[in-house]
């Protein structure tokens, strides 16, 4: 409910103190598509204002497609700042229970193809708050190599 400057610069306040802690621990902090920012642009305007190395952004594919931006619009604005990708498969915008990946909606192949072959990819499976869902171990080798498909495709 907050208006959208001032969560932008609580947000780049709160990661700005956070920097030279992370530095010093030698990890990075990363903003995730999500929530309140959703799309790639949102994330980027605020790791952006904080401008420190140790603070960057995680592309949670399935947010900016239901933000409405498209992959190559979502990676320029966030390849400056990538921290690593994750990805999932849902059957539509109102259902987002996981599905195996390729079984939904999600254009991966957009999104991976737009990546640097050394880049991190994770597949986030949400089976926590969705109980009903295919059980994750016997999805990983079939996803594994969806992923490795899709990913050598667009290249």
């Amino acid at each position: 409910g907050q208006d959208p400057a001032v969560a932008d610069a609580t947000a780049a306040r709160r990661l700005a103190a956070a920097a030279p802690h992370a530095a010093d621990q030698d990890v990075r902090i990363l903003l995730e598509t999500h929530d309140s920012h959703r799309a790639g642009v949102d994330v980027a305007r605020v790791v952006g204002t904080v401008g420190h190395g140790q603070i960057g952004a995680l592309w949670d594919v399935m947010h900016t497609w239901l933000s409405g931006e498209e992959p190559p619009a979502s990676h320029a604005v966030l390849a400056p700042h990538l921290g690593y990708v994750q990805v999932k498969d849902i059957a539509s915008a109102e259902n987002t229970e996981p599905l195996p990946l390729g079984a939904g909606v999600l254009p991966l192949e957009a999104c991976l193809s737009t990546l640097d072959p050394e880049s991190w990819v994770c597949w986030e499976y949400e089976k926590r708050w969705h109980p009903d869902a295919a059980e994750l171990p016997g999805l990983l080798a079939a996803g594994r190599e969806h992923l490795l498909r899709v990913g050598a495709a667009g290249r």
